[in-house]
């Protein structure tokens, strides 16, 4: 769970998605770029968008709820998103080494 928390967060923080989803879902949030390219919330939700560090919590909690709500399905829910985050953190160590 805690791979898949923080591989949500990264896609609904800064990553674009398929299609632009989330960035189309950041820019309805109230989402905004600086001369400098660097997003800045304009209202709080927007500003939790682009913290990895607080919409974790958001997404953390739905989670953890829907966890002991539903074990086995949030368990095939999340996993995809897990795996995503094992892969870009090897892929992100095997960078670094090159």
């Amino acid at each position: 769970m805690v791979l898949a928390t923080w591989r949500i967060a990264s896609l609904f923080a800064v990553e674009p998605g398929p299609w632009d989803v989330f960035g189309r879902v950041r820019q309805l949030g109230g989402v905004r770029y600086g001369e400098d390219g660097l997003p800045y919330g304009t209202n709080e939700l927007s500003r939790g968008l682009v913290c990895v560090w607080c919409n974790s919590i958001w997404i953390g909690l739905v989670l953890a709820v829907a966890h002991y709500l539903k074990p086995g399905v949030t368990f095939w829910l999340a996993l995809p998103f897990a795996l995503s985050a094992g892969a870009v953190i090897i892929q992100e160590i095997n960078d670094g080494v090159r």
